[in-house]
């Protein structure tokens, strides 16, 4: 179900400091990269090369909508894809080749939309997860075995994030009830994925780009 209230317990911890606080101008937690060491999420920096699974047909041009309009509403970071992360910050050699094997035993599968929330992360500012369905589970736990730096991860979180950036708590429970209907209107709560695009993740987002699209041919689940 599609919630519009649904917020994780860490959301907007410098509400109460400065504004400096909110914009991140001050981690204690960041190298000199500004990529915060303990939560790669939380700046505008990351790391490595990113596994991304992307919608096909509708669902990708209607989430690509939500996410440049709610840019150009709050002011935010926008030139981004919908996306699913599959696995991330791959630092290993090789990576590309290991990805196209990866595919030899993915076969195409499906995500389904399941709730939309937020966090204080610029990556991950609000986002809609999605089920944690076998299959999903299944594509991920395949992908860390071919990574081993991604096997001691934590429990998989499959989301798509709709906002980049470091909204205030107020500018994001006005801005999730308006995602939350647009969502709605979306014809199919299933996104289906094809390929994994291989990212480059390195540095400031406006510096990323896709390296290879992978299709995916592995036998069906």
């Amino acid at each position: 179900m599609i919630s519009s209230t649904t917020f994780a317990s860490n959301n907007n911890v410098c509400d109460a400091e400065t504004e400096s606080c909110k914009n991140n101008d001050i981690d204690q937690n960041a190298d000199n990269t500004g990529i915060n060491n303990n939560d790669p999420y939380k700046s505008s920096s990351f790391i490595g090369i990113s596994l991304w699974m992307c919608p096909t047909g509708e669902a990708n041009d209607a989430y690509t909508k939500i996410i440049q309009e709610t840019a150009n509403e709050y002011g935010t970071y926008g030139d981004f894809i919908p996306h699913i992360t599959l696995v991330a910050a791959l630092l290993s050699d090789n990576v590309v080749e290991r990805v196209r094997e990866l595919a030899k035993h993915i076969p195409p599968y499906e995500f389904e939309v399941d709730e939309l929330s937020s966090r204080d992360a610029y990556f991950q500012s609000v986002y809609m997860k999605m089920k944690p369905t076998p299959d999903v589970v299944k594509a991920n736990g395949i992908a860390r075995k071919f990574f081993e730096e991604r096997q001691s991860d934590p429990p998989y979180m499959p989301h798509m994030s709709l906002i980049y950036g470091d909204l205030t708590e107020k500018q994001k429970k006005a801005a999730m009830p308006k995602i939350a209907a647009k969502v709605k209107d979306i014809p199919t709560r299933k996104l289906h994925v094809d390929s994994i695009q291989v990212w480059s993740t390195q540095g400031q987002v406006e510096d990323w780009y896709v390296i290879e699209t992978v299709p995916l041919t592995g036998p069906a689940f």
